[in-house]
């Protein structure tokens, strides 16, 4: 018996990526006569149970099949162990025998990474006189896909490049309101006429982390502004 396409080895198991669905089957090789009856198990054992005790029974995560099925985003990413049993009775019902047996591999769910967008693209140039509103709603987890950012954590902050970078995490005093909402509002009267500026939006959540940057330009008085749709 064995889990087909599993790797044995903690340090190379074989990656699931957590934004897709994937398969595990295990194949069971010729019985002995007639089966009357079968008990197949799936188990799945953390990298933190493993830690603890090699022999840890894990989780039942399937059974009655030699297919798993680990849908999207149903498992945290992580090393783990995976445990197949299978036990079958044959023969007939006078002098039947019970065999069990398993097999074990280890897979690495992985998670998608971040996406940190800023809406408008990577440069611009405003008026003098606005308070210009920058969207960075449009960015995801890649688990689960654009149109989402529940659970993201924003940070936004401001430099000015040259041989003498300077960063501000209020962007010199021009940021209105919270800097760790998934939009901010700039007043761009705060601001340096004729300088560049480069916006940074760093969106998180867990372990990962994306970042996106906008640079702009203040112009004296009123700009007008044009986009394409």
């Amino acid at each position: 018996m064995a889990i087909e396409n599993i790797s044995k080895d903690k340090y190379m198991a074989s990656p699931i990526k957590r934004s897709l669905k994937s398969v595990l089957a295990a194949m069971v090789g010729h019985l002995p006569g007639e089966v009357l009856q079968k008990t197949l198990e799936w188990r799945l054992v953390s990298e933190m149970e493993l830690a603890a005790s090699e022999s840890a029974e894990g989780t039942l995560v399937s059974q009655g099949t030699t297919e798993w099925a680990i849908n999207r985003r149903s498992i945290a990413a992580g090393i783990y162990q995976v445990k197949f049993t299978a036990s079958y009775t044959v023969g007939d019902p006078v002098f039947s025998q019970t065999l069990t047996a398993f097999d074990y591999g280890f897979i690495e769910v992985i998670a998608a990474p971040i996406q940190a967008i800023i809406e408008g693209g990577s440069s611009s140039r405003w008026g003098s006189t606005e308070i210009v509103i920058v969207n960075g709603s449009l960015s995801f987890d890649g688990d689960i896909g654009p149109g989402s950012y529940t659970e993201l954590r924003f940070a936004w902050s401001c430099l000015v490049p040259g041989d003498n970078v300077s960063v501000s995490n209020d962007c010199f005093d021009s940021f209105v309101g919270q800097i760790t909402s998934s939009t901010i509002s700039i007043d761009t009267s705060k601001l340096e006429i004729g300088k560049i500026h480069v916006l940074k939006l760093v969106a998180s959540k867990d372990e990962r982390t994306s970042s996106a940057e906008m640079s702009f330009k203040v112009a004296a008085g009123e700009i007008p502004q044009v986009s394409l749709r």
